[in-house]
């Protein structure tokens, strides 16, 4: 596609769009997204989990022949199958649901503000951490370090995509004023 071409698609579109997507088609793809990697991570945490219990719950009968070993190995390996499926399943709701909420969070502050900039990730950060650190009952203590985290996660999401923004630039979307207030004192 041609520069000019590029230009006049984006020219077209909502001028609220994160990484060349809209609103909606960034919450259905960071849904997959965030999904998948929980799942995997799921898999693999549940897996484990349920490899060592199959051990921990048959350590006081372990077989002794060759045909024993055989059915022990054979039945642990269908736990650790359906330990790594339940977590996989757990995981991806859970880690899929944070970064939903954080995009949409995310989108309806860009809206609401009227720009992108990286403060709506800030924001979209800090709430996520707040509601995760409430649904999950974390003392006060892992609450705020929860909210540094989210935070700091949000700032450098929202400061790297407003950065992928500026240098990608088309001319069709103006710069955020932190950038510009920047570019000023420098020069």
């Amino acid at each position: 596609m041609s520069q000019s071409a590029d230009t006049n698609l984006d020219a077209t579109l909502s001028p609220l769009r994160r990484m060349r997507m809209d609103p909606i088609d960034r919450l259905a793809v960071t849904a997959v997204v965030g999904g998948g990697v929980g799942a995997v991570c799921g898999g693999l945490l549940g897996g484990q989990l349920a490899g060592r219990q199959y051990l921990a719950e048959r350590a006081h009968r372990l077989p002794t022949t060759v045909q024993g070993w055989f059915f022990y190995q054979k039945w642990k390996n269908y736990r650790v199958i359906l330990g790594g499926m339940r977590g996989a399943s757990k995981y991806a709701a859970r880690v899929g649901g944070c970064v939903v909420a954080f995009a949409a969070i995310e989108s309806a502050v860009d809206q609401a503000v009227g720009e992108i900039q990286a403060a709506s990730s800030a924001v979209a950060g800090l709430a996520t951490a707040v509601g995760v650190s409430l649904v999950a009952r974390l003392p006060r203590s892992s609450t705020r370090r929860a909210c540094i985290a989210g935070l700091g996660v949000g700032l450098v999401v929202g400061g790297l995509q407003d950065l992928a923004n500026t240098l990608g630039k088309s001319g069709t979307r103006p710069t955020p004023a932190y950038i510009e207030w920047a570019r000023r004192k420098m020069i």
